[in-house]
């Protein structure tokens, strides 16, 4: 895998993957630009999309009618530099017919502990608790 991140205006970049597609990124500090995510809401971004994507991908392997996987995240950072990720609490929200309790936990536990890399990865930095909820 292969990333070009290129400065276009200010602290705002854009990056390209090899696969040719495109993401802008910014700062939010004071007098800046702030025209896009910075690159720690980006890096959730990509958990939160990689963790909803592995559970939906997972329960339609089970011949589920899993109609819609959304997650909200909240993740606490350190007080002083380095500003990372000490804690990432999420909640996965499943909807779909006859979708059981059982079914998202074993693919929410796929998912944590298997196929969804930037939640492995990510966690040997910040401890990741992850909630569902099935939604009618």
């Amino acid at each position: 895998m292969r990333a070009e991140v290129i400065n276009v205006d200010g602290l705002t970049m854009m990056a390209k993957s090899d696969t040719n597609h495109w993401v802008v990124m910014d700062t939010t500090r004071e007098g800046q630009s702030a025209a896009a995510a910075t690159p720690m809401e980006t890096f959730l971004f990509g958990f939160g999309g990689c963790f909803c994507m592995t559970v939906k991908s997972l329960l339609l392997k089970k011949r589920l009618a899993v109609e819609k996987v959304s997650m909200r995240i909240e993740a606490e950072r350190a007080p002083e530099p380095p500003t990372v990720f000490t804690r990432i609490d999420a909640v996965l929200q499943v909807s779909g017919a006859n979708v059981r309790d059982s079914d998202v936990e074993w693919a929410v536990n796929l998912a944590h502990e298997k196929y969804c890399q930037v939640g492995v990865m990510l966690e040997k930095a910040a401890p990741i608790d992850v909630k569902w909820e099935i939604v009618e």
